[in-house]
């Protein structure tokens, strides 16, 4: 027998190594977790509580009662900080050039009243609401040239400062013990007196609604009774120098033991799902993309010390959290690096106004096998499990109202990104794999934007990928197949793949997409299409009853959650809708809220139960199906930015992720392992 060639040898067993890389990373790719899990925000497998919090001892002591306390009278605990009684009066009338400052009726600040007590036109009635919302244009039956007043009162039995978060669309007054507050975009420090105290409050309408959404929560220091809460972790992103102050929009993804998350401005951070300890932090920055030539420029020979100070403080973060001090020093060190890579390149390392979800406000993909990232700076890059960087690149495009927000999507063995374009890398290599034009350059609200993030449909074997604003592209080359030109633009949720449907609700127009997926992927696509209006007009709403967050689709039901907090069923099958409820989820609204801006987390399904949560703490476990049935209601209290003019109850944003017999939720400030220890 021939002797083989000991070259020829090792080309094959390479050759058969390379062929069974390349398999194995096809079956991984084949499964991918990025944005909502798969896209769907479901996890039958997950069988994770349905009841935990973290409340402070001074809101669990509060009690309440609407009528005027006597010497027996204990009151009802608010241990999720909403009064649900009250008293009120109105409509009041005033003049058409009323300011709510001025008193609408004599002596308004010493106003004490008691159920059935008449005061000027009106009498004071009871008003019991399910949850914090007070829609007075549905109690009174007027909204114009009229003001309607509320009282209540609180018991503490140790007094002290608390906050009021206040969502409110017209003129506001506030009375503590007749004394006024001045009230911050919404915030308001209440000073209780120890015992029984009074709180009255004034409201004029808004321009088409008028109502109110009052919560207390602690004002710190504070101390708070943990349960169900395996760990919190404090992450870094958190600071006064950003808009939106670090956000927290992107949720983790998990691969094993680990979690991997990102953090203002461009870090990748990878903790330890057991006990929520940071193993290792990544930079992603214009400094590390460079290369070549630009490595030799006096700028970034500048920036190499700055970024290996940064490096170190990075590294700090296993042993804890970083200290305001320590925190400053890094938001500098990074704004340092960047003006000096602007002189290496002005145009390339042009990192426009932070977006509203922050430059990292994105959720990371993982094919099990590496992590895969996107910025609002236009910077991509792939990490394996333990953090070594396998690529990374940069492909700016000008900067859009609100700021780009779609996460990135893996799909055909291609990181898909869209910033204006829609670009595929080689999930390998990172090389350009092709790029299709979606919106225009120019101008900041082009024609077909979108916020939302892409996902992956399977049509006939192929690989396609679905865009926030309806348009459907080939995965393999990146052509457009289909467009939706009745999509509203600034469409901000995403689109939700159950094969053989694809849904899709928008944001103004509020109409729910219903898209019948073919047998072959053929050019161009034929969608057969139903629609159903998804009316939220009966509802009050803060600026436009815009629906941010996805659908949850399950057992022929679709359920949607609007920015306010409304509950809209449908029946996908007969294109009805089942029911309608706002609910119980405490939400927060203001302007320049950065992306907390009302509800705007997905509805998720875990083992056999619903979870929805709003953006101040508060998360509902719901039973699904034709009726509204709650298991229960839990609250998270939690205050960042202390000492900052912004200081407020912690905003939540980013979706849930379930894993085994745990949720993961993320907030602007911290990492949450709801579950057993």
């Amino acid at each position: 027998m021939p002797t083989a060639n000991p070259a020829h040898a090792a080309a094959a067993v390479l050759a058969a190594a390379a062929a069974l890389l390349a398999a194995s990373w096809a079956v991984a790719a084949e499964s991918p977790m990025g944005w909502r899990g798969d896209g769907t925000g479901k996890y039958p497998a997950a069988d994770p509580p349905t009841t935990w919090g973290r409340l402070s001892t001074a809101v669990k002591a509060l009690r309440y009662q609407a009528r005027k306390p006597k010497a027996e009278d204990a009151g009802s605990p608010m241990p999720d900080g909403v009064v649900r009684e009250w008293l009120m009066l109105g409509p009041v009338p005033v003049s058409d050039d009323y300011d709510v400052k001025q008193d609408a009726l004599p002596g308004e600040a010493a106003l004490d009243p008691d159920e059935g007590e008449k005061t000027g036109p009106g009498t004071w009635q009871k008003v019991a609401s399910d949850a914090a919302y007070l829609d007075f244009a549905r109690l009174t039956g007027k909204s114009a040239d009229a003001v309607a007043y509320i009282c209540t009162h609180l018991y503490s039995p140790t007094g002290g400062a608390f906050r009021l978060n206040l969502v409110y669309v017209g003129g506001v007054r506030v009375y503590v013990n007749g004394k006024a507050p001045p009230p911050f975009c919404g915030r308001i420090k209440l000073d209780l007196a120890k015992g029984w105290n009074r709180l009255v409050m004034k409201f004029t309408p808004g321009e088409k609604d008028w109502f109110t959404v009052p919560v207390l929560h602690a004002f710190p220091p504070a101390e708070y009774e943990e349960a169900g809460i395996a760990w919190r972790t404090p992450l870094p992103g958190v600071h006064g120098g950003f808009y939106g102050a670090g956000t927290g929009v992107g949720a983790p993804v998990i691969v094993g033991d680990r979690l991997y998350l990102l953090s203002e401005p461009h870090d990748l951070i990878c903790l330890q799902k057991t006990d929520g300890k940071v193993l290792w932090v990544r930079t992603n920055s214009y400094f590390d993309a460079a290369g070549g030539e630009e490595k030799k420029h006096p700028a970034y020979k500048e920036a190499e010390p700055l970024a290996a100070s940064l490096e170190a403080i990075n590294a700090s973060l296993a042993a804890g959290p970083l200290a305001p001090a320590k925190l400053d020093e890094k938001v500098k060190l990074e704004k340092e690096i960047y003006k000096l890579m602007k002189q290496v390149d002005g145009r390339k390392y042009r990192r426009y106004d932070p977006p509203d979800v922050g430059f990292s406000g994105y959720t990371p993909s993982t094919d099990g096998r590496c992590i895969y990232l996107w910025l609002g700076s236009g910077l991509a890059a792939c990490y394996d499990l333990d953090g070594n960087r396998r690529w990374i690149r940069v492909d700016n495009r000008p900067a859009v109202e609100h700021g780009f927000s779609s996460s990135p999507l893996l799909a055909d063995g291609k990181l898909v990104v869209f910033m204006r374009d829609l670009m595929a890398f080689d999930a390998r290599t990172g090389a350009l794999a092709w790029q299709t034009p979606i919106v225009s350059h120019d101008g900041l609200n082009p024609q077909g934007f979108f916020h939302g993030s892409p996902v992956a449909a399977t049509i006939g074997g192929e690989k396609a990928i679905v865009l926030g604003n309806g348009t459907i592209v080939r995965a393999s080359d990146g052509k457009i197949l289909f467009r939706n030109p009745r999509m509203d633009n600034q469409g901000i949720a995403s689109p939700v793949v159950e094969a053989p449907a694809l849904y899709h609700v928008t944001g103004g127009s509020m109409t729910l997409y219903m898209h019948t997926l073919p047998e072959a992927l053929t050019d161009p696509l034929n969608l057969p299409t139903r629609t159903v209006r998804v009316d939220t007009a009966p509802y009050p709403k803060f600026y436009m009853p815009w629906h941010l967050s996805s659908p949850l689709v399950h057992e022929g039901l679709a359920y949607l959650v609007n920015n306010s907090g409304v509950l809209t069923v449908v029946d996908v099958e007969k294109g009805e809708i089942v029911y309608q409820k706002i609910l119980d989820l405490d939400p927060f609204q203001q302007h320049n809220e950065g992306p907390a801006r009302g509800v705007g987390v997905s509805p998720a399904l875990a083992g056999k139960h619903l979870y929805v949560f709003g953006n101040s703490g508060a998360a509902l476990v719901l039973e699904p199906g034709r009726v509204y049935r709650q298991v229960a209601k839990n609250k998270i209290e939690s205050v960042v930015m202390t000492g900052h003019w912004a200081e407020r109850q912690e905003r939540f944003v980013a979706n849930p992720v379930f894993d085994g017999k745990r949720l993961y939720i993320r907030g602007e400030g911290h990492l949450y392992a709801i579950g057993p220890p």
